[in-house]
């Protein structure tokens, strides 16, 4: 905290953080505050900054989603305002600017701010750059108390209700009330969508609620009764996805979008704007959609609505996906180094090569690892298979990255296991993998996942839900174009004719 004070102040109070303090004191108000807080949070334990997800909604994203509650009707001059996740104030010094350039008298900003933040250095520091915001002195009486806002009673009483809540799993134990019910399975009760009920619960009848989260609620197949709660307590007005992803926060990448509510009163359901933010470009509109009829169903983004639809999945092509099966860093007693007659060769992600057939090769690229097992188990894969990367990342050019296996691996080893990072598609037919595989490997298939998914993790439910031309189209396609990409894009817009053999190619 001292070191803070001090880098609020332009001097530092050791030689080893004058450059960076010189550095803060030549940044706009805005930058300077938001840097003050990130370090902070650097010095916390590890552990701690992880329970705490304090990871912070950078100036321009801060300054993004206050104009679109403006813009929807929150009033600067006369609302009040709740931050049940303070941070370092990102949004309440934000909100405390707009109204004071507005025309309103500090003291009267000051009594309509309100803010929660369980991290005692951080309710300091939110009190502190508030106060600065408003010209007001230390001893300025601003209101961001110490606490967990998630064992708290709250009132609708608020204009707007504003946040970047924490997200990370909790017990029901930790939890007060039932009111996570509403929004969670209690299997996968996270902090996020508990924030979200909150916030809706602190808002007036007809206010707004903006809220910085994570991109899982809007397709997650864990976040069904989320979406539902969503549906049902308010009008959802508008949803942006932010990024680039590893370009959000300081130093974690997460897949982010904007949510902005108004809690139902006698509300008729309407479109939902979409759009997209970033630092560069500002918010750049998508369109106006309706969300799905089914109200627990995933909220694509509405790009998907554009693109020709081939009306079929991958269980047309006799494939199934399933979640890879080993986690190595909780069973790593069971790895080997050599084949054993109990054990199976391990394939992880990085094996995963478009256009290569895939190997089981260690996890240092050298050898191979096996997986011992004492007695049969299901999760050796004995079928014809491809595998596909869970998980990417902004610097692949592609989010479905899948390789099928090398049938040498079946004929020497009898079968394989594939790491949890994967997923693995599995045929009866070598011929069906491959057409899959080949397809999903595509930029065609590749922009239909990411605007149904919205994140970088891929789910083996919306993989299986992934819109996909019809095997006797692709194969059409393929005679009169043996590029790939050029016969996923024919199969898809179906302006071909359709064979009556699929198996012909």
């Amino acid at each position: 905290m001292a070191l803070v004070r001090d880098l609020l102040r332009a001097r530092a109070g050791t030689d080893e953080f004058s450059g960076l303090a010189r550095t803060l004191s030549t940044l706009a108000i805005d930058e300077r505050h938001y840097w003050a807080g990130v370090f902070y949070t650097l010095l916390l334990p590890a552990e701690l900054r992880r329970e705490q997800a304090a990871y912070f909604t950078p100036p321009y994203l801060a300054s993004a989603v206050l104009n679109l509650a403006v813009e929807y009707g929150f009033d600067l001059k006369s609302g009040a305002v709740l931050d049940p996740a303070a941070g370092g104030a990102a949004f309440l010094s934000t909100v405390a600017a707009r109204m004071t350039s507005y025309g309103s008298d500090p003291n009267d900003v000051m009594t309509r701010l309100s803010g929660v933040e369980i991290d005692p250095g951080l309710a300091e520091i939110s009190r502190a750059l508030i106060a600065e915001r408003l010209g007001l002195g230390a001893r300025a009486s601003i209101d961001v108390s110490v606490g967990d806002a998630l064992r708290r009673d709250w009132e609708p009483k608020f204009d707007l209700v504003i946040a970047n809540p924490p997200y990370g799993r909790v017990r029901p134990a930790a939890l007060l009330g039932e009111h996570w019910k509403k929004v969670a399975h209690s299997g996968n009760i996270n902090k996020y969508a508990l924030f979200v009920e909150l916030c809706l619960r602190a808002a007036k009848p007809g206010s707004l609620t903006a809220l910085v989260i994570p991109s899982s609620f809007r397709t997650g197949p864990l976040y069904t009764k989320l979406r539902g709660f969503l549906r049902d307590e308010a009008q959802v007005l508008c949803v942006a996805d932010v990024g680039p992803r590893d370009e959000v926060f300081a130093d974690v990448a997460q897949d982010v979008s904007v949510l902005l509510l108004q809690k139902a009163g006698d509300l008729q359901q309407s479109d939902t704007r979409f759009c997209a933010i970033s630092a560069s470009a500002g918010v750049t509109d998508i369109g106006a959609y309706a969300l799905p009829q089914d109200r627990e169903d995933p909220w694509p983004c509405p790009t998907l609505n554009l693109m020709p639809r081939g009306g079929a999945t991958i269980a047309d092509y006799g494939v199934m996906a399933r979640a890879g099966y080993f986690v190595w860093n909780r069973e790593g007693e069971r790895l080997r180094e050599s084949g054993e007659a109990d054990a199976y060769p391990l394939i992880w992600a990085k094996n995963v090569k478009p256009g290569s057939l895939c190997q089981p090769l260690g996890k240092t690229g050298k050898g191979t690892n096996f997986v011992s097992f004492s007695a049969h188990s299901p999760s050796i894969v004995r079928q014809p298979a491809a595998v596909l990367q869970r998980t990417t990342n902004n610097k692949q050019p592609r989010r479905l990255v899948a390789a099928v296996v090398d049938p040498a691996v079946y004929a020497r080893w009898g079968g394989f296991v594939s790491e949890n990072h994967t997923i693995v598609l599995i045929g009866e037919r070598q011929s069906d993998v491959a057409l899959v595989c080949e397809l999903l490997n595509t930029a065609a298939a590749d922009a239909r996942y990411r605007a149904l998914s919205g994140t970088s993790a891929i789910s083996v439910q919306l993989l299986r839900m992934l819109d996909l031309p019809s095997p006797d189209r692709l194969l059409a396609a393929k005679k009169l174009h043996a590029d790939p990409e050029r016969a996923a894009v024919l199969a898809y817009e179906g302006s071909i004719p359709q064979t009556a053999d699929r198996h012909v190619a």
